[in-house]
């Protein structure tokens, strides 16, 4: 059986290769920390420009490390550079030993360092302590999308990407409390590595912010060829992790963590047709009714579009009336949210029994103006089922039943309860529990956590009080609780990027999907013990796509005191395509029903 890569990394550390090679040092102030706004961040920058200067790492404080080869001179250089800087009668230095120092912060100042060795085949930039990789391109003008690399207290490879934006297009960044003088100014400079500069003197200058509301992003999995691969997340880290290895080799040596034996939920194809088939076959037995809340001289025309749409797509009668109907299941016209900041938002009204879905009229119309056949189909129907799988749901709400799934062929014995924990805007917690019956009848009710009242639900309630929990399953009297980690899964990007290397454009057959991308396929557990495991729920093997938008998250799940652990028998309720629209889901389905009947 193939192994389940996580981000978790496993560091061989020779420590006395490390001191013979290099130094670190310590810089310090005397105050609680660099001085208020970007004082330290300024302080940091000027060491990084230092040429002596391999890297630095900084988080937040009063203190920062420099990363220098080993050199007679580094002191003398250190203080000279310390000298020039203001405040520098607060500053101190001290060289510290590598066994002091927490090891997520020697594999970070030996991460930052790599812009400095020759051969880079990543743009680089340790700015601020802190390390992004892009791919270098003449055609940079108005951003450059970066992957920040970070290791964790806990060892674990954390990524998220950041996008510095050309101060020629201020007008169009959204700005917070943090104002555009606020933040500081880079340029792209010798390399391709950003360098501080001050503000004002170069009108080439980008800062760390994105244009509009919108967030950047960098395809987590690219597979259609060797150079798509470079450029995604995946390819970047794999990169990455190759040159440091090869350039720190006998020094330090970085490989992914990995869990060897695993439970697994396959979903074959023949799955994802019968969930389809059940899928349309529900739509096309409801009755459709829309209801025009835009009223302008466009709406009829954009009315009578969806209609046909509805019609052609799942065989369904569709009446265009005036009021939602409680014997139908109810698709609402309306404008999107920026169109109501001032005015009665349709999104707030109740329909009492009514099960109620929005679709908006710039998004019919942007459907409308697309000229390209293929994508415009593929536009409606995924647009299309998302709305009809939305409101599907919330008319299985209505009727408290489950149709979505038959509910039967799961044969739980017991009644299964699932539970969530919410804060209001007042940051009041409220407690919703969903309880399944047997026959696939549910209700749904909101809790109190009170000492005075020791019901079934009291249990779960009390676990809210721990950190991460996201949910929790009561299954007779045991119960099961899940939590949030900082896990992620990593597909085999080395074998991967040697495959594509070699021209190989079979990496998604059967045999190579069980060999490269047994991390981020279908369902998978891995037990620690008897009493808690964890899992992953990540895209459909079969016939998976060339690229992988995002990563897929690890979740953990304990034993509540002396519960039986049986969360391997709810894996099956991620393996439904209605919740995120064709995807598989990463929470058992009954939570989605949860979320949906929480007030907004």
């Amino acid at each position: 059986m193939n192994r389940i890569q996580t981000n978790k990394l496993v560091v061989n550390l020779n420590k006395n290769v490390f001191s013979d090679t290099f130094e670190i040092f310590n810089v310090k102030t005397s105050d609680v920390h660099f001085g208020k706004g970007d004082n330290a961040a300024r302080l940091v920058d000027d060491f990084t420009n230092e040429k002596f200067v391999l890297s630095v790492v900084y988080e937040r404080g009063n203190s920062f490390f420099l990363l220098l080869r080993k050199s007679a001179d580094n002191v003398i250089n250190i203080n000279k550079a310390i000298k020039s800087l203001s405040g520098a009668e607060k500053l101190s230095v001290e060289n510290v030993s590598v066994t002091t120092i927490p090891l997520n912060i020697v594999v970070q100042l030996l991460l930052n360092s790599l812009g400095t060795y020759e051969g880079k085949i990543l743009g680089f930039h340790n700015v601020t302590g802190h390390l992004f990789f892009y791919r270098p391109s003449k055609a940079y003008k108005d951003q450059i999308k970066t992957l920040e690399l970070k290791v964790t207290k806990e060892m674990l490879l954390d990524w998220n990407v950041r996008t510095f934006t050309s101060v020629t297009k201020r007008e169009d960044i959204i700005f917070g409390k943090k104002k555009f003088y606020d933040y500081p100014e880079y340029v792209l400079g010798k390399d391709n590595i950003l360098k501080r500069i001050d503000k004002g003197s170069d009108p080439k200058a980008y800062i760390l912010r994105q244009i509009g509301n919108d967030r950047s992003t960098i395809k987590f999995l690219d597979t259609v060829s060797i150079e798509a691969f470079g450029k995604s997340k995946m390819g970047i880290i794999c990169d990455c992790i190759d040159s440091f290895n090869t350039i720190f080799n006998g020094i330090a040596h970085l490989e992914f963590d990995s869990f060897g034996e695993y439970h697994e939920e396959q979903i074959s194809s023949k799955m994802v047709r019968e969930m389809n088939s059940r899928f349309q076959e529900l739509a096309s037995s409801h009755r459709i009714v829309l209801v025009d809340k835009v009223s302008d001289c466009t709406s009829p025309m954009c009315i009578e579009e969806v209609k046909q749409r509805l019609t052609t797509r799942f065989g369904c009668k569709v009446s265009v009336l005036k009021t939602p109907k409680s014997d139908a299941i109810n698709i609402i016209l309306i404008h999107e949210d920026d169109y109501y900041k001032d005015k009665l938002d349709p999104h707030d009204i109740v329909y009492k029994n009514c099960a109620i879905q929005h679709i908006t009229i710039e998004t019919v119309a942007h459907l409308m103006n697309v000229e390209d056949d293929k994508e415009k189909e593929s536009g409606w129907k995924s647009v299309l089922d998302c709305i009809m799988q939305e409101v599907l749901i919330k008319e299985d709400i209505k009727c408290k039943h489950i149709s979505m799934v038959n509910w039967e062929d799961y044969h739980y014995e017991n009644n299964v309860i699932f539970g969530i924990c919410r804060d209001d805007e007042d940051n009041n917690k409220h407690y919703y529990f969903m309880t399944v019956s047997p026959n696939g009848d549910f209700s749904i009710t909101e809790k109190e956590n009170t000492l005075f009242d020791q019901n079934e639900y009291q249990e779960c309630i009390d676990i809210f009080s721990e950190e991460n929990v996201i949910g929790v399953v009561k299954n007779g009297e045991d119960i099961n609780v899940i939590y949030n980690t900082k896990l992620r899964t990593i597909p085999e990007i080395s074998l991967l990027k040697e495959r594509l290397q070699k021209g190989d454009n079979q990496v998604r057959n059967q045999v190579s999907r069980e060999e490269l991308f047994p991390s981020i396929t279908d369902i998978k557990s891995f037990a620690n013990d008897d009493y808690s495991l964890h899992y992953f729920s990540g895209i459909i093997g079969a016939g998976m796509k060339r690229d992988v938008p995002t990563a897929a998250n690890v979740r953990m799940v304990k034993c509540y005191r002396f519960s039986k652990l049986f969360f391997n028998e709810l894996l099956k309720l991620m393996a439904v395509t209605f919740v995120r629209n064709g995807q598989l889901t990463i929470m058992p389905f009954p939570f989605k029903y949860l979320l949906e009947s929480i007030p907004k």
